[in-house]
């Protein structure tokens, strides 16, 4: 229930703000097939940190000097690098290895004390001047994992964060070797993004590789070294490029490129604080991709949207606190520009999670009634759209804790439940019941892992899955591990998981077709995108916004 705003939250104060950053997980992939066209590189590297450069017909090999005050005062030693880079229509691939003895890892919930990472550099317009707007992607060691950062040059200096991020990049530290090697990989788009802050990159393009270690930005300076694999001091703005190499950009031949479907309908209701931090609702047309600001700064912090069925009206929760849980109500409102939403609930309880029945006349909702202080019923009352008497039912026990509610086509309810594993309430399950509460069925049980956020057809169930068993509230490294789309039949007979990349996937959503998912990726920014029912990525559905916490398609 408060995975959005414990989740949005850590990701924008401690990665957006301190990093821009996210982990990254999967496998090393091998080479591209032969037929009928070659994978796309985005899926023959799954970005996991760990790289085989075996793989590679070119890598480089240079020594890199490290020098203490950030690269400009005195040599401290050398480090080996050795990388490789490739390309294909859409990203370059790059996979790189470079010793060091002693790692250095922060914990990014405690002081931030010394870091070891990576920064590439790129010369966008290839005019030898590494200059404001041109693009940089960072990757920093924390002791969960490694936080990756798409940044831009900017007029301060090196160092700002892309507003809306593209592009994947993990790192790892391993001793196998003796000496101890890091290994680090990007995936970098070679197209501008939405905002213009990242530049083409081509065979014109000039790059360069700093290597940071024990970055210590809260003391001395001299106590933190960096190498260029220019030679040259590595980071600042105005910076002469022309020693740098150039990228090794071939003309690819042609690949099997995901491409984003034309025929897409329905209506997608999002929740984004890329221009208010509580919170604003928007609706996304994708068929003709035009995004509407439905609320404009109500004062409330707005979580958990959901679409009518219809498409005229929007359901969230929300107060005017974002701490304070207790002043959390139902909402609703028109789903047109400039709309002001309208309670339907008004009680001192936290009150979230709405969707809408099959035909709009009702909306079921997690109620924190008790008995204990985070025990949740499912409640259904009337949509009406203000005044009158609202008719409220409790359909579950509130002896066991029920979130994460909405319907299936048929009227049966779908959500999350405890109830099942009594000594595991960490480990919530997906469940299906009737409109009265009646024949609750479970159709989940993955031992050390929780489901969350089900939304269903008549058939088949989809949610997220904590792949730990663990709380992930009190998990700090929950936004670090992996969380899985998995899909489950409604008739019990067994599931298949749809996506298990390594990275934070959640909300996952049928298109009106039931033919595609949208889901919410979150690498430092939470953005939208599109996969197939096979789990395909098809790309990020909307174009230019991110900081995304919640989203509906009906």
């Amino acid at each position: 229930m408060n995975k959005h705003l414990y989740l949005a939250t850590l990701l924008v104060a401690v990665l957006g703000a301190l990093l821009g950053s996210c982990s990254g997980g999967g496998g090393a992939g091998g080479p591209a097939e032969k037929s009928p066209l070659p994978k796309p590189l985005a899926e023959q590297y799954a970005i996991d940190g760990v790289v085989d450069l075996s793989v590679f017909s070119a890598v480089t090999q240079t020594a890199i000097d490290m020098k203490d005050t950030f690269g400009i005062g005195s040599s401290v030693g050398t480090t080996t690098l050795r990388y490789a880079m490739v390309n294909d229509e859409r990203h370059l691939y790059i996979a790189m290895v470079w010793s060091d003895a002693t790692p250095t890892a922060f914990n990014p919930y405690g002081a931030l004390t010394a870091f070891d990472g990576v920064v590439v550099m790129f010369d966008n317009d290839g005019d030898v001047t590494f200059a404001a707007g041109e693009d940089a992607r960072r990757l920093v060691m924390n002791i969960y994992s490694s936080s990756h950062s798409d940044l831009y040059n900017d007029s301060s200096g090196f160092g700002g964060n892309d507003a809306v991020g593209d592009g994947l990049g993990k790192m790892t530290w391993s001793a196998a070797t003796g000496t101890g090697t890091y290994q680090a990989e990007f995936l970098i788009p070679l197209a501008p993004d939405a905002t213009g802050q990242d530049g083409v990159l081509n065979a014109t393009t000039r790059f360069n590789i700093n290597i940071l270690d024990n970055i210590q930005v809260l003391e001395l300076p001299a106590a933190s070294n960096v190498g260029s694999l220019s030679g040259l001091p590595g980071m600042g703005i105005n910076m002469d490029s022309s020693g740098w190499p150039l990228l090794p950009y071939a003309v690819p031949a042609p690949h099997d490129q995901p491409q984003m479907p034309t025929n897409l309908k329905g209506l997608i209701a999002f929740i984004s604080d890329h221009e208010n931090p509580l919170g604003e609702l928007y609706t996304f047309d994708p068929a003709t991709s035009f995004v509407t600001r439905v609320t404009n700064s109500t004062g409330l912090y707005i979580d958990g949207v959901s679409v009518s069925h219809g498409g005229t009206k929007l359901a969230f929760y929300g107060g005017p606190s974002t701490t304070d849980n207790t002043t959390w109500e139902i909402y609703t409102v028109n789903a047109i520009a400039g709309s002001i939403p309208t309670a339907l609930t008004t009680n001192t309880i936290l009150d979230g999670h709405p969707a809408w029945s099959p035909d709009d006349s009702e909306i079921v909702y997690a109620s924190f009634r008790g008995p204990g202080p985070w025990q949740a019923s499912l409640v259904t009352m009337t949509s009406a759209t203000g005044g009158g008497e609202m008719v409220l039912s409790t359909v579950t026990s509130t002896t066991a804790n029920d979130n994460d509610p909405d319907w299936l086509p048929d009227g049966r309810i779908v959500f999350k439940t405890d109830r099942f594993d009594p000594g595991l309430q960490d480990q919530v399950r997906i469940a299906v019941m009737n409109r009265d509460g009646t024949m609750v069925t479970q159709l989940t049980d993955s031992i050390g892992t929780s489901d969350h956020d089900p939304t269903a057809t008549n058939t088949v169930t989809v949610f997220e899955r904590f792949t730990k068993g663990t709380n992930y509230s009190t998990d700090l490294s929950s936004i670090y591990s992996p969380w899985n789309i998995v899909e489950a039949r409604i008739d019990g007979s067994g599931e298949r998981t749809l996506l298990a990349d390594g990275w934070v996937n959640w909300l996952p959503v049928h298109d009106p077709s039931g033919e595609y998912l949208v889901y919410l990726k979150s690498t430092g920014y939470t953005d939208a995108r599109l996969m197939s029912k096979d789990g395909r990525d098809l790309g990020r559905l909307i174009p230019g916004i991110t900081r995304i916490r919640y989203i509906d398609w009906k």
